[in-house]
């Protein structure tokens, strides 16, 4: 028997087409894959005059492919899955066709199963299978069996739908922050899909934080953000992820925290990387911060000789420019010796006013003291400055 078609073919509607994989060297043949339930027809087309058709059913208990049907014409309706037959006959008596195929429509995935093979504190191995329902075709040389590939195809999300998701019977996910679950969707060449979901205890964290700083900007004052004049207060609120029950903040060599969200005030001269580790103690993972620089300068000190206080907002006060000063003094005398200002804030100037009453112009002398938060840090200024009115 051969499985050669000279002048027709065989078609199925609303079927999915695929081979056998014999063993041995028999040439594969057809297999139609109906919607699951549904009728199985299948029809030689053939381009001769008056041929004739006899249809064959496959015999599992022997191998044999002789078993006839009752119909004649030139399509089949299965009535059970399995292999079939047909022979064609032109008009003189000669066969010009001897086809087998075979025909299922219980293809089905009954039953997926997910399972987390392993988990720490950095990622979540997970691993699927599914059960089919075997499509058996046997060869017809050496009835050994096979079964139709289901090409099955595992994709994994989710919920809450996160960005990643995965392919594959075996995949890794980046360790979560929060308890979700994983579902495993397997469907087939077929159309079929059917699911399984996983929940997930998160146990992984991630130290994260946000640097407030306190310190409002005062004009001459040279400072910016976390760079710049002693004292930097800056509120640390944490933002870490996970299920996080520890906290230790390290600021460089000012400090250390067990706080959750403390407030720290850097005054010594220097550079400080501040980190946050924070730790799930339930699990054991914890995490390390990126650091937050914060720079404080060391103290300086200086004096303009000139000043005018027109009221055009530039330079209208008679003021230092400073970095990190703790302590000030600034005590102005007019050329008599007089005292007509003094102040002990360095962010504070002479508006030029003696009692009320704008003073007059020329030279007016001045005296100023100023420590840092560092031992030594002293300075001591002396020396004239200029009153000009201006227009």
């Amino acid at each position: 028997m051969a499985s050669v078609s000279v002048r027709g073919q065989l078609s199925a509607e609303n079927a999915l087409v695929a081979q056998t994989e014999y063993s041995s060297a028999t040439p594969n043949d057809q297999v139609f894959c109906f919607p699951e339930g549904s009728f199985m027809s299948v029809r030689f087309d053939y381009a001769g005059n008056n041929p004739s058709f006899a249809w064959f059913q496959h015999d599992v208990t022997d191998n044999s492919w002789d078993n006839q049907l009752a119909n004649s014409g030139n399509q089949l309706t299965a009535g059970t899955p399995g292999g079939y037959r047909v022979v064609v006959e032109d008009e003189a008596g000669v066969v010009v066709a001897d086809e087998r195929f075979w025909v299922y429509n219980t293809q089905k995935i009954t039953n997926v199963e997910a399972e987390i093979t392993y988990d720490d504190c950095y990622g979540v191995e997970m691993s699927a299978s599914a059960d089919t329902v075997p499509l058996i075709f046997y060869d017809p040389i050496d009835g050994s069996f096979g079964g139709v590939n289901y090409n099955l195809a595992f994709e994994w999300t989710t919920l809450p739908e996160s960005d990643g998701s995965q392919s594959g019977r075996n995949v890794e996910f980046d360790a979560p922050f929060e308890d979700l679950s994983y579902v495993v969707s397997v469907s087939d060449r077929f159309g079929n899909v059917l699911e399984s979901t996983i929940d997930y205890s998160a146990i992984a964290v991630a130290a994260e934080f946000e640097a407030d700083v306190k310190k409002d900007t005062v004009p001459n004052e040279r400072h910016s953000d976390a760079q710049g004049s002693a004292p930097i207060e800056i509120k640390f609120n944490d933002q870490s992820q996970g299920k996080v029950n520890a906290w230790e903040w390290t600021f460089g060599n000012s400090g250390q925290s067990v706080e959750q969200n403390p407030l720290f005030v850097f005054s010594s001269a220097g550079t400080d990387s501040v980190y946050l580790r924070v730790v799930n103690r339930d699990s054991g993972c914890e995490s390390l911060s990126a650091p937050f620089v914060v720079s404080v300068w060391e103290s300086e000190l200086e004096v303009p000789n000139v000043f005018t206080p027109n009221g055009d907002g530039i330079n209208d006060q008679f003021r230092v420019a400073y970095k990190s000063i703790k302590k000030f003094e600034m005590v102005v005398f007019n050329r008599w010796g007089r005292r007509v200002y003094e102040g002990n804030d360095p962010a504070r100037g002479w508006d030029g006013k003696i009692g009320g009453t704008m003073g007059a112009p020329g030279v007016y002398f001045y005296y100023i003291r100023g420590e840092g938060y560092n031992d030594n840090e002293v300075h001591r200024k002396e020396g004239a400055v200029h009153l000009i009115r201006g227009k």
